[in-house]
C-alpha cells in the first residue's frame, strides 16, 4: 500500500514539477522577442547583446526554415524514386487531404478529437509524409 501511495505521489508531483519548469524559461521554437527578454533577465544583458541576439535567432530561424524546405524537396524526390506513379498521386492526394483538414478531428470538430483521418490514422492527421 505505502509503495503504491508513494508511486501514485510521483505521478502526480512529476508532471507539475516539469511543466513548472518548463513554464519558467522558453522553449527552442518560440520567437525570438521573449526568450531574448529571459535571457536579458537572467544574464544581464546589456542593449547591444540583446539586439545581437534577437538578429542571431532571427537569422538561424531563417536558416532553418530553408533547410527544412530543402530537405522536404530531397524527401520528395527520393519516394518518387521509390514508389510507383500510382503510389506516388495517392501519397500526393492523403497529403493534400490532410492538409486541407489540418485541425480538425476525425469526429468533424475542431482539435484533435478521436476518430480515424488519412490513411485510417487515429489521430486524426495521417502519416507524416
Amino acid at each position: 500500500m505505502k509503495k503504491t501511495l508513494t508511486a501514485l505521489a510521483m505521478l502526480i508531483a512529476i508532471p507539475s514539477a516539469v511543466s513548472t519548469a518548463m513554464a519558467a524559461a522558453p522553449g527552442p521554437g518560440m520567437q525570438p522577442g521573449p526568450q531574448v527578454e529571459y535571457m536579458a533577465q537572467v544574464l544581464d544583458l546589456t542593449p547591444d547583446q540583446q539586439s545581437k541576439l534577437n538578429t542571431l535567432f532571427e537569422e538561424k530561424a531563417k536558416q532553418r526554415t530553408e533547410m527544412q524546405a530543402a530537405m522536404r524537396a530531397q524527401m520528395q524526390t527520393e519516394m518518387q524514386a521509390i514508389l510507383t506513379p500510382a503510389q506516388f498521386e495517392k501519397m500526393n492526394k492523403l497529403r493534400e487531404l490532410r492538409m486541407g483538414n489540418r485541425g480538425q478531428g476525425g469526429n468533424g470538430k475542431s482539435g484533435r478529437g478521436p476518430g480515424a483521418g488519412p490513411g485510417g490514422c487515429p489521430s486524426g492527421m495521417g502519416p507524416r509524409w
